[in-house]
């Protein structure tokens, strides 16, 4: 009986294995799907920022943004970087509001460095 829990186990493991594989595809999929829209605000009470939407086009819910902030020249080159956290889920196929905190400069380009696969979501059914 040992020989045959032994290969149970490692059954599991080969299953487990391929999951992972399926989400890692899945993540570059709905990578594909995600953009951000944004501009410079301002708050009275607070330090400048930067604020928008990200929008999701895939069927997954995410969440756990990190948002790569870049600081360009006159010439669109980078010349500082930084990482913001953006703690929101956006729906399959919808958008979310974020802010973040401003670094010095004048021009900037954010993109998603990162994020969490939440749920996959059943698509809207229509009356």
């Amino acid at each position: 009986m040992i020989g045959g829990s032994l290969g149970l186990a490692i059954g599991g493991l080969i299953v487990m294995g391929g999951l992972d594989l399926a989400a890692a595809q899945s993540q570059v999929e709905v990578a594909k799907l995600l953009r951000v829209e944004w501009e410079a605000g301002s708050d009275k009470w607070g330090p400048p920022r930067l604020v928008g939407h990200i929008y999701n086009d895939s069927a997954y819910r995410i969440g756990s943004i990190r948002l790569r902030v870049e600081v360009l020249d006159g010439s669109n080159q980078v010349v500082r970087e930084t990482l913001a956290w953006v703690y929101v889920n956006v729906p399959a196929r919808g958008r979310e509001y974020f802010s973040v905190r401003r670094p010095p400069g004048d021009a900037f380009r954010l993109t998603i460095e990162s994020f969490v696969l939440i749920a996959r979501e059943a698509p809207e059914q229509t009356p």
